[in-house]
């Protein structure tokens, strides 16, 4: 249920909705790895969460957490395409990227159990074609490594860039 709260002033507030969080001493409690994967999907869930976007201290004062450690799996985030944020001043507010329009993985898998996923994002920033980097991990689990966002109407232009780099550098090795 989304609360409404009424500041002085006449301002209004929309409090951060969340999912159920574990208490802090369970999340101190799990390994390192588990630790850094169960904060990365929160915070996801919560981005998911709050279309008007969150900000870190936000999101600290609802999970408890280091605004450090937030602000690191944040900027991972961004890293990765998962989330995009908006710059206020000196405030910057954070979204989940869009939401997806169509999807569609690649059958081929590379070196190190990699493969790629793309996407057609749409979000307040318009259409994108979003490409996923993903690898099997040890537990066979998938786990993004990168990501890449290209506008829609700048696409074509990237892959013939692409292209072109493509050719120059296999041109270069082959000397």
């Amino acid at each position: 249920m989304l609360s409404i709260l009424r500041l002085p002033g006449g301002r209004f507030l929309v409090e951060l909705k969340a999912p159920e969080i574990l208490a802090y001493k369970e999340v101190l409690s799990l390994r390192p790895k588990d630790r850094d994967s169960y904060i990365q999907g929160l915070i996801v869930q919560i981005l998911g969460m709050n279309p008007q976007g969150v900000t870190v201290p936000e999101i600290s004062k609802k999970t408890r957490l280091n605004r450090n450690t937030i602000a690191k799996h944040l900027k991972r985030l961004v890293a990765i395409r998962e989330a995009y944020s908006l710059n206020r001043g000196n405030l910057s507010i954070y979204y989940k990227n869009g939401k997806v329009v169509h999807s569609r993985s690649s059958e081929h898998k590379f070196a190190n159990d990699r493969f790629f996923t793309f996407y057609r994002l749409e979000n307040d920033e318009g259409r994108f074609i979003y490409i996923q980097e993903k690898e099997i991990d040890e537990f066979r689990a998938t786990k993004v490594k990168g990501g890449i966002l290209v506008k829609d109407e700048d696409f074509l232009t990237f892959m013939r860039e692409l292209q072109k780099f493509a050719l120059e550098v296999s041109g270069n090795e082959s000397t």
